[in-house]
């Protein structure tokens, strides 16, 4: 068998011993075993923080300024607005990231969660506005710094309820109460 056979053979058996390895965890590293996400934890977990609290992360201390439903986006960039679409609002959460680590470290959206006719719905996926201010695409922020932005989710203005956010790299417990929507 040739070399680069081997090393690609070898190769393939790390990859697949990583991929074993990584079955249990979620996006972040952390298992995911006995992990559930029924109504009473959104509920009882995360009405600790609110709007203009901070939340005390690993990582960061993060504080959600403000917090607006909309049917379009003025970004103040003709180009780069988000107009209005059926059945659709904007959920925009202007937040202060601030890094309490001794190095520096990568901000994550995260995902917001909202109670709606006894169901939990997670909304994973923020809006990608290109402009400085609006989201959070692979930013990173030295030790001791803070970056504020609107991140944008996308919301059927069928959902109503209360409404919760999850910053990315924070446990499950560790959310703010954005209102009831």
């Amino acid at each position: 068998m040739s070399l680069g056979k081997k090393i690609l053979i070898g190769f393939g058996i790390i990859v697949i011993i990583g991929i074993i390895s990584n079955a249990g965890n979620d996006k972040d590293g952390k298992s995911t075993e006995n992990s559930t996400n029924t109504n009473e934890q959104v509920a009882d977990t995360s009405t600790r923080v609110k709007v203009g609290e901070i939340l005390k992360t690993d990582y960061f201390d993060i504080t959600v300024n403000k917090v607006g439903l909309n049917n379009s986006v003025d970004t103040g960039n003709e180009f780069s607005d988000l107009k209005p679409e059926s059945g659709i609002n904007y959920l925009v959460i202007n937040a202060t990231f601030k890094n309490t680590d001794s190095e520096s470290r990568m901000l994550v959206d995260g995902s917001v969660w909202i109670n709606y006719n006894g169901k939990d719905y997670e909304f994973d996926k923020s809006e990608p506005i290109m402009l400085e201010g609006w989201g959070l695409l692979l930013e990173q922020i030295n030790p001791l710094t803070s970056k504020t932005t609107n991140l944008v989710y996308k919301i059927p203005t069928e959902v109503k309820g209360d409404a919760y956010w999850q910053p990315g790299r924070s446990d499950d417990d560790e959310r703010i109460y954005l209102g009831t929507l």
